[in-house]
């Protein structure tokens, strides 16, 4: 009983080590999760879509979009409802910073 246990204990240690592994990986690959302004622009419209309504985040076509210091900055085009702001982590895909001005 003891080494089944101890097997398993194993098993876990190893199966624990490499999923951190594969996750660092993931975080690691060149461009990170975000490396160009198509995929900032999609992740920003799954964001923005819910939140402000797929209409007025549309409406603020064609959008401005900069990557600098490691991070994505996609803002709207002016127009009389306001303009949205998003900034993504390259590296993650975290939203670092949301808002939108009216």
């Amino acid at each position: 009983m003891k080494r089944v246990s101890l097997a398993l204990t194993i098993l876990l240690g190893l199966a624990t080590a490499l999923l951190v592994q594969n996750r660092s990986e993931i975080f690691n690959k060149p461009g990170g999760l975000v490396p160009d302004q198509r995929t900032a622009i999609a992740i920003a419209e799954a964001v923005l879509f819910p939140i402000y309504g797929e209409k007025n985040i549309r409406q603020q076509r064609p959008y401005v979009a900069k990557h600098a210091r490691g991070k994505w900055i996609i803002e709207g085009a002016g127009y009389a409802g306001g303009v949205f702001h998003i900034e993504i982590g390259q590296r993650d895909a975290k939203i670092l910073e949301l808002w939108h001005e009216v």
